[in-house]
């Protein structure tokens, strides 16, 4: 768990936040001579907070992990407000507009919900864990309404931590495979489906064994002390579509590894976004049209750094917060929820000196 300014927390699945080295061989990713003088070289602008939206009435400044809005500006956020374990929609004033429950299936008694997406028009899509092995993914109307469970059928046990939706219909869900030893690292494991939850494909990532590895060997820039079968570079990844029609799933690593998927399961390509800070870890990433912005914190000192790149991995822009006497002025949150182009612009949540949301909408300057 993180705390930012003002009260505002966000949730991780890991418990090794503060380490600061980066991943090497041999599952470092490989980073070109130009990939590595793009990353060293000085930020292009600083990120300067534009303006500031105070959310009216009360809620809940704990938020777990993604963060979505989608093409209407609207801001999706996973949270326990008002004892309501569930994804709420916020409008551009902060105002609640729907609900996404999990608990509104009463066909099964569910244990967690966790990551989830949002379709094109405007469909909820939310990984959830009933009280039994299977696990489902729940699929939602825009306006909250509770409309199928979608049964992921792999045949073996499995945890999955992350989903993607193409256009196409298919699922992309990658998460981890229990080993044969039930007391040993997990496997890493992605899976294509179909609409209907069936297996379609296993896809299998180049630097997966290796990672693997690294956990089972109890190597702390990936593995949990307290639970053998986490991996954070797994478990803390993230993904979302691109206007390509590819699914771009990150892994949680320095630099971050990126793999752009088809909805036939191909790994189209490969590449590495370094931070060019050992200490900094992909926070966030958020995809715009042909274009990905990484949010990389430091844990230790909470320093940012938003890098912009394009959908082979080379770099755009990168931006730093903007400061003052050394010190960040109007120090940005780790929560980042928007990114959109022309002009570039993102939204962080925050919070005032009241513990009341906030939307700060953040330029470059």
């Amino acid at each position: 768990m993180l705390a930012l300014r003002s009260g505002l927390v966000i949730c991780w699945a890991l418990s090794a936040l503060s380490v600061a080295q980066s991943v090497t061989d041999p599952s470092a990713p490989r980073v070109t001579q130009r990939a590595q003088a793009e990353s060293h070289k000085p930020p292009d602008a600083h990120l300067v907070r534009v303006q500031t939206i105070t959310a009216p009435g009360e809620f809940a400044t704990t938020f777990f992990r993604p963060f979505r809005c989608d093409s209407e500006g609207d801001v999706y956020v996973r949270t326990d407000s008002g004892g309501v374990e569930a994804v709420h929609k916020l409008n551009s004033k902060g105002e609640k507009i729907a609900l996404f429950e999990a608990n509104a299936n009463p066909d099964l008694k569910i244990d967690a919900a966790r990551y989830f997406t949002v379709g094109d028009r405007g469909e909820l899509y939310e990984l959830v864990y009933p009280h039994e092995m299977n696990r489902y993914v729940f699929v939602y109307k825009a306006d909250g309404t509770f409309k199928s469970a979608v049964k992921l059928q792999t045949g073996f046990p499995w945890i999955p931590k992350m989903l993607a939706v193409f256009p196409t219909g298919q699922l992309l869900a990658s998460g981890e495979e229990y080993d044969a030893d039930k007391t040993a690292a997990m496997w890493p494991f992605t899976g294509i489906f179909a609409a209907d939850g069936g297996l379609l494909k296993e896809v299998k990532l180049e630097d997966d064994e290796d990672l693997h590895d690294m956990a089972a060997s109890g190597d702390t820039r990936v593995a949990s002390p307290t639970n053998i079968h986490s991996n954070h570079a797994v478990d803390n990844g993230l993904v979302e579509m691109a206007s390509d029609g590819n699914a771009y799933l990150m892994r949680w690593t320095n630099p971050a590894i990126f793999y752009a998927i088809s909805p036939g399961g191909e790994v189209v390509r490969r590449f590495a976004v370094d931070p060019g800070e050992p200490g900094y870890r992909p926070s966030a990433m958020h995809v715009n049209k042909n274009r990905i912005a990484i949010l990389f914190v430091e844990m230790q000192s909470g320093g940012k750094i938003m890098k912009i790149v394009d959908l082979e991995g080379h770099e755009i822009a990168k931006y730093d917060e903007l400061k003052v006497n050394g010190k960040a002025k109007d120090a940005l949150s780790a929560v980042f929820v928007c990114y959109t182009e022309n002009p570039t612009h993102f939204v962080f949540l925050g919070a005032d000196d009241d513990n009341r949301l906030q939307l700060w909408h953040v330029e470059p300057r």
